[in-house]
């Protein structure tokens, strides 16, 4: 069928697209290693990258799709999950330093293990309770991630205004766009993984729609370091702003 070499071509072009770039990502983070934070969420994005890159090569050699939906499904939710979370921590402490700490890591990694477990049992039980119980989880975590990123921003954001430190706000107006997209595609691609877990035509848009999101953030977060001087002293600026207040 025509319909499933598109959808093969498609994921194998995703899976190395994002794996390409996530080399990339690790291969030039060592330029930025006075930059820790920066550093960090370079790393943590490649990781992303290779997480949805294997997913997309995974899906692309067993075909799951056609033999055995229930893993179809566990699998795309797992490396959104996992992904997204490295995503989301990722650009939220490059909006605030001081965010990712042990703790957020430790409570980010229980979420993640407990979705991951149950959906995979109900793939092997093929049990439609377990695996509507790990999407769930996906779903509240995801959600309560987005939220930190966006009012995270939105004080960032705010707080950059204040400074008049216009050239960097510019700068990190693309982090909010690459928010939009990633969740977009994310919840469409659940979403359809739910309700059409045998259909192809919808996962092959999807997934094409899907490199052009890498890739906004590929670049973005490249270009992000053509302004990291400022954008870091900005953050720890208003980092130490907050800290000074909570303490008054």
């Amino acid at each position: 069928m025509i319909e499933q070499q598109l959808y093969s071509v498609a994921l194998f072009l995703a899976g190395i697209v994002n794996i390409v770039m996530a080399a990339a990502l690790l291969q030039n983070s060592y330029y930025y290693k006075d930059y820790p934070t920066y550093r960090r969420a370079r790393i943590l994005t490649a990781l992303c990258l290779i997480v949805f890159g294997t997913g997309f090569l995974m899906h692309h050699c067993f075909q799951w799709r056609f033999s055995w939906p229930y893993a179809a499904t566990a699998l795309t939710v797992t490396y959104f999950h996992l992904g997204g979370t490295l995503l989301a921590d990722s650009h939220t402490s490059l909006l605030n330093p001081a965010y990712l700490n042990r703790g957020i890591a430790f409570r980010d990694a229980i979420a993640v293990a407990s979705s991951i477990f149950i959906l995979w049992t109900g793939a092997f039980t093929e049990s439609a309770i377990c695996i509507g119980l790990g999407i769930c989880i996906f779903l509240v975590h995801i959600l309560f991630l987005v939220y930190t990123f966006y009012t995270t921003f939105f004080r960032v954001r705010d707080g950059l205004q204040e400074m008049q430190l216009g050239s960097v706000a510019q700068f990190t107006r693309w982090m909010l766009m690459a928010c939009h997209l990633i969740i977009g595609f994310g919840i469409g691609s659940i979403v359809f993984t739910a309700l059409l877990p045998n259909a192809i035509w919808p996962y092959t848009v999807l997934i094409s729609v899907g490199i052009a999101v890498f890739i906004y953030i590929f670049y973005s977060l490249t270009e992000y370091g053509a302004v990291i001087d400022s954008a870091t002293n900005a953050t720890e600026d208003l980092a130490e702003k907050r800290n000074k207040d909570i303490r008054i």
